[in-house]
């Protein structure tokens, strides 16, 4: 994987496992806003990947930078992040429509 999407999503395991373990704890409220937090920030990584993505494709366009190898990196890291934040939306989602859809 690559290195810059590495702490983006240990940052989202370990938010989750914190959440989990505090609804073990019998705590889910609390484990609640601890999951809004933990979406909020993993939701910033993504913004900040974009934001450097676009930063490195200006300077190599405006010729302030050669380093098409580094900003293929970034804009490849922005959009594994993006698709990985998706990919987590997507699953949220449908773990939301499942609880909606149980019977009573």
């Amino acid at each position: 994987m690559v290195n810059g999407i590495q702490p983006g999503l240990a940052g989202l395991e370990e938010a989750l496992a914190h959440a989990q373990g505090k609804q073990k704890a019998g705590r889910a409220e609390e484990g609640g806003a601890d999951f809004g937090a933990a979406m909020v920030d993993a939701v910033q990584g993504v913004e900040n990947h974009q934001a450097q993505a676009d930063n490195a494709m200006f300077r190599v366009a405006s010729g302030q930078e050669t380093d098409l190898h580094g900003m293929m990196i970034a804009l490849e890291e922005a959009n594994i992040a993006l698709r990985a934040m998706a990919s987590v939306r997507d699953k949220v989602v449908e773990a939301y429509q499942q609880i909606w859809n149980m019977p009573i």
